[in-house]
Order: structure tokens, then sequence, then C-alpha cells
């Protein structure tokens, strides 16, 4: 799933965000119930290749993608099974990368 997001800082400001919200989710995680497992993140120039196991329970979501960060844009492109999706639906899941990754960067 690809997702794009524009915005109006300079590159390095939104690498900076991103990079330090990364590190806040890595650490912090997302909730009392999920648990994100052997959390990775490496940058080459502008783009950040990550992945994480989310586990709820007995079951354990595998994510993996890229964020790329241009003049103008964010583009976030990331694996998700089918599972997720299917349970979650494209639309939603797009949304919110789109609104939490807009916030971020806002």
């Amino acid at each position: 799933m690809t997702v794009i997001i524009p915005h109006k800082k300079t590159k390095a400001e939104v690498i900076g965000l991103l990079d330090a919200a990364a590190d806040k989710l890595f650490t912090e995680g997302v909730g009392d119930t999920v648990q994100l497992v052997d959390p990775k993140k490496e940058w080459a120039d502008a783009t950040m290749t990550f992945s994480v196991t989310a586990k709820l329970g007995f079951i354990a979501v595998p994510v993996a993608g890229t964020v790329a960060v241009d003049d103008e844009n964010v583009t976030v492109d990331c694996e998700l099974p089918a599972m997720a999706r299917n349970f979650l639906g494209d639309e939603k899941i797009r949304k919110g990368i789109t609104e939490r990754v807009g916030a971020i960067i806002a």
C-alpha cells in the first residue's frame, strides 16, 4: 500500500520529525494491549526502511516498508498481511496513515 502525504517543511525538518516519531513509537509502543517486537529502522539518504511485528495476544502482524521524503511529499509504502488488510480495510488503513503522518509533519 502506498500513501502520499504532502508537506510544507524542508526535507531535513520532515526527516527529523519522522525519525523522532519512529523512535518514540518503537520505544513507547502503541498502547497497553499491542506489543511491538523486533523494531528496526534505517535511513539511507531521505528514505527510511522499517520493520516491526505488532503482537496482540497470540496474533502477530508483521509490518514492513519505506518512508521516502522529498521536497513536497512523504511517501509511505508498507506491506501489510492480507489478514490485517481484510480485517481493517484498505481505506481505513490509508486514512490512518495519512492522519498520523500528517499530524507528525504538521
